[in-house]
């Protein structure tokens, strides 16, 4: 974590402002120019950010999915296990190796158990943290914030083709609550072509459907549709008056 780093001189002090205040929660949204969702007074359930995001588990048809399509993961170095003598590296060395029972015997478990681990010897992606979450009564908001990086972060340690913000929209599609997600970046980063291009992605649908293989049409829609625009810190800082600190040690 970098002195700049965005969660805490960013969102942090943004977030802090603006707390549970549910019509300021409005003004920050009205900054969308594609999308204005609204939120109803007493209908927040939860705000994560800074030190305390919210950790969301991957969607169980993903883990499947990843189950059943081994070859197409990428060749990670001892299967992603420091030590080789552990019960997990013996397992994938199986899974990898073609042992169709310890497989059904995988994906059984990833379809039983009450609540996906952390980790796992069948486990291929980990949780996923949001800089930004909050829940309301019909609705989730899902923001990823950018300060110093030069891009988004696009893959993960067994997927090349894997988003960041639709890993996290692709962990709430299994549930009935409208979503939006949207990125918050640096206007002169932005000026100077780093994330012009990657904005751009969210407009394609073969895009997402890269991202969410183990997802139906009508999810992919969904999962596009959810995106609302992005928009810039120094527009965040002159609407609501938040001077933001520079390094992370500025903050109380």
């Amino acid at each position: 974590m970098g002195i700049r780093n965005s969660s805490l001189t960013r969102v942090k002090p943004l977030f802090d402002s603006i707390g549970p205040d549910f019509e300021k929660l409005n003004a920050f949204l009205e900054l969308f120019s594609n999308v204005t969702p609204k939120i109803e007074e007493n209908s927040i359930i939860e705000i994560k950010y800074g030190n305390d995001e919210k950790k969301l588990p991957p969607s169980r048809s993903l883990i499947i999915w990843m189950l059943q399509n081994l070859d197409q993961l990428n060749k990670v170095a001892n299967y992603g296990v420091t030590n080789v003598n552990s019960e997990t590296y013996k397992k994938r060395q199986r899974l990898f190796s073609g042992d169709s029972a310890l497989q059904d015997e995988a994906i059984k478990t990833v379809q039983t158990e009450s609540k996906l681990p952390e980790k796992g010897w069948h486990i291929f992606e980990g949780y996923t943290c949001p800089d930004i979450f909050f829940e309301t009564k019909d609705s989730i908001f899902i923001g990823e914030a950018k300060r110093t990086e030069r891009n988004i972060t696009t893959k993960t340690r067994w997927l090349d083709q894997r988003d960041q913000l639709i890993r996290h929209v692709d962990s709430k599609l299994d549930q009935d609550k409208t979503i939006y997600s949207f990125y918050i970046l640096d206007k002169s980063h932005y000026a100077k072509g780093l994330y012009t291009e990657s904005m751009k992605l969210y407009d394609s649908l073969d895009y997402f459907k890269l991202n969410l293989k183990h997802r139906d049409i009508t999810s992919i829609e969904r999962a596009k549709n959810s995106f609302i625009g992005f928009i810039f810190w120094e527009d965040i800082s002159n609407h609501f008056n938040i001077d933001f600190p520079d390094k992370i040690n500025n903050i109380d």
